[in-house]
């Protein structure tokens, strides 16, 4: 497991971060809390970690005692959660097993609804040894079966509300046998759960899963092409010189090209950057070998430039940021250049050895998802869609001769749980065209969403001529008898300065006014990103109602006497609600 989460990017805050932690757990926890301080220094964190009494969970988690916390933090242990009885039946243990679980899950929930911070928990390792033998994983008896039934249980919380999230114990202590990773001396001495490498591993686990939900999702892999995808150069090897296939070390890269694939699968976007002549694409054409092909690639720089400067490019051209960039390259100078020039771009050492390349990138915690949604899945497809909106602006005469020809179409609707992820996922991420930059979690979206006569939360579905861009556009309203405040108002920057959000605030007014609200209230809060939004709501018609100054900027609230006309729309997308 590596992670790299560079102190001097946008990845994270190039400040210090003062945070406060808390830690729970059924057993010692005075270990795991020095580790943790030990994992946090030297990031762009600084964390107060305190822990509660001994053992007192459950107690913590439905009466918090401190509503300021930046996260919590429960460890987690066989011995500690769950202590079976050899005097009670079969299903007096199971039922015991199964209320203990709904007790701790109950109350996570609970303290999710209360607390507004990150919850971060490890799952029950594997167990040290086995209660049943060769059938411990699915008898009743097994001590096998009770780690897995409690780590289902919890996994399907958390896969229902992101502000949980599960530190997966195996994982993170993959490289110590499960013989190593307790101490019985430890545990009938002090109730200590972990030896000191399993708790350092473990505090490392709860550190990445922390930077993960507050850095900036890396979305991009710029791979180079000699001996990084394939053995052999290209310009000197030929086609026939390139090593990719079944056997070694050709099997090794097309194992590598596989784990390229799967990121591209689960959202990342895949680029090419290498020192080479354009004719290297027939590498993909016309080789047996390949797993990738040319069309998995969203972006291009095959030339003799200077890579850093290639990388700045692909970025202006995917409109994203240079801290959303992952660069493999097989060369140590490469790398270097790029660390130095580009600092923002993620830049590990790429292992020479072709065959661990696979688990290197594999186990490389920054292209972990914190969420996976549908949109994430076809983000390659979306991009490939925008690139060729792209194209047709280029050789339009007029920008509105560049929006008649896109035959865009925005389809409005309420949030359902189906699409609560990616809502959430937006406030989340969004922060150029994002009118307050606040960031509802998905369990606050959906308390909104069970409060149909309190908030409406709407979304939009943008098409065009050249296919699907998804979910792009999204905002929250608060109701108040027949006024309504618009809490966010976000989009993509896959369509910006395309008119979407002027036919989506018309088709959201125009919703609220068949909901009977008359008056409609909006805030702009500046940020450092979202300048461009500063005058949305001027254009569409609010008027000024008050401003205040802040270090940041001037923030204002305008007002809309809401009459349920259409003329703020735009002439260049045909909109629809979906009821």
């Amino acid at each position: 497991m590596t992670a790299s989460f560079p102190a001097n990017s946008d990845a994270l805050s190039s400040e210090l971060s003062r945070i406060r932690l808390r830690l729970l757990s059924y057993s010692t926890s005075d270990m795991l809390a020095r580790a943790l301080t030990k994992a946090f220094t030297g990031t762009c964190f600084s964390a107060q970690i305190t822990c509660a009494d001994f053992g007192n969970v459950i107690p913590e988690l439905l009466d918090p005692k401190n509503s300021t916390l930046d996260g919590l933090i429960i460890q987690l242990d066989v011995s500690g959660f769950y202590h079976r009885d050899w005097r009670a039946s079969p299903e007096d243990s199971q039922r015991l097993l199964e209320e203990k679980t709904d007790e701790f899950l109950a109350a996570v929930t609970r303290f999710s609804k209360q607390g507004g911070c990150p919850i971060l928990v490890n799952t029950l390792p594997s167990p040290r040894t086995p209660t049943v033998g060769f059938l411990d994983t699915f008898h009743t008896d097994g001590a096998g079966y009770s780690v897995s039934y409690f780590n289902g249980a919890l996994s399907e919380m958390a896969r229902q509300n992101n502000q949980i999230m599960v530190i997966d114990t195996d994982v993170v202590m993959a490289h110590i046998a499960p013989l190593k990773r307790s101490d019985p001396k430890l545990w009938f001495y002090g109730r200590i759960p972990y030896a000191m490498d399993a708790t350092r591993a473990l505090a490392q686990g709860f550190f990445i899963a922390y930077a993960l939900q507050k850095a900036k999702p890396v979305k991009v892999l710029a791979l180079d092409l000699d001996n990084t995808l394939w053995r052999g150069i290209f310009g000197e090897d030929g086609l026939a010189g390139i090593e990719c296939g079944d056997d070694f070390p050709g099997n090794a890269f097309q194992a590598f090209q596989q784990e390229c694939l799967r990121l591209k699968g689960q959202g990342m976007l895949l680029t090419i950057l290498s020192k080479n002549n354009h004719d290297v694409l027939r590498v993909f054409d016309e080789h047996p070998g390949m797993i990738l092909k040319r069309d998995d690639f969203v972006g291009l720089r095959i030339n003799w430039e200077p890579k850093p400067h290639n990388i700045r490019e692909l970025a202006q051209d995917l409109e994203l940021g240079l801290d959303s960039f992952l660069f493999l390259d097989d060369s140590p100078h490469e790398r270097e250049a790029m660390v130095r020039l580009v600092p923002e771009v993620h830049v590990p050492d790429l292992p020479d050895d072709p065959a661990v390349r696979p688990d290197f990138l594999r186990n490389y915690a920054p292209t972990w998802p914190v969420r996976l949604t549908l949109e994430d899945r076809s983000r390659s497809k979306l991009y490939a869609v925008q690139s060729k909106g792209r194209d047709l602006k280029n050789q339009a005469t007029s920008f509105e001769d560049y929006l008649s020809q896109l035959d865009q179409e925005l389809h409005v609707e309420v949030m359902t749980p189906a699409t609560l992820p990616r809502v959430a996922q937006m406030h989340e991420r969004t922060n150029q065209f994002n009118l307050t930059t606040r960031r509802f979690a998905e369990s606050d979206l959906e308390a909104m969403m069970s409060d149909e006569n309190g908030y409406c939360v709407v979304l939009g579905r943008v098409s065009d001529r050249f296919g699907d861009h998804g979910i792009v556009i999204c905002a929250c309203t608060r109701m108040n008898g027949d006024c309504a405040e618009i809490l966010t108002f976000l989009m993509s920057c896959r369509v910006i300065g395309r008119q979407i959000e002027r036919a989506f605030l018309s088709e959201l007014l125009r919703h609220l006014s068949e909901l009977g609200i008359n008056q409609v209230e909006a805030t702009f809060i500046p940020t450092q990103k979202n300048e461009q939004t500063r005058d949305f709501y001027k254009s569409m018609g609010f008027s000024p109602k008050s401003s205040n100054e802040t270090s940041k900027g001037e923030q204002t609230k305008w007002f809309l006497q809401n009459d349920n006309e259409a003329k703020w729309g735009s002439d260049f997308v045909k909109t629809s609600f979906v009821s």
